[in-house]
């Protein structure tokens, strides 16, 4: 997974300075596919954002429903 993550972040920086540069487009076409592979690559970060938000936020429940239970148990015990 990492080295995919690697390779995407290298594909992205070398889309980014094409873009910077403003050359290496020798036409349109090539133009719109360089957009549309950053444009990809950018929401597969975002997806990868998302999901780990998502584990964090799912990791932050179950610990307050244990801190719920621990105060519940110290509430009743005395």
């Amino acid at each position: 997974m990492r080295i995919r993550t690697d390779m995407a972040q290298d594909e992205m920086k070398e889309l980014r300075g094409m873009f910077q540069d403003g050359a290496g487009f020798g036409d349109p076409e090539a133009r719109r596919n360089a957009e549309q592979r950053l444009q990809v690559l950018l929401a597969k970060g975002q997806h990868r954002s998302a999901n780990r938000l998502n584990w964090l936020t799912f990791f932050l429940v179950i610990v307050g429903l244990l801190n719920v239970a621990v105060l519940a148990l110290q509430v009743w015990k005395g």
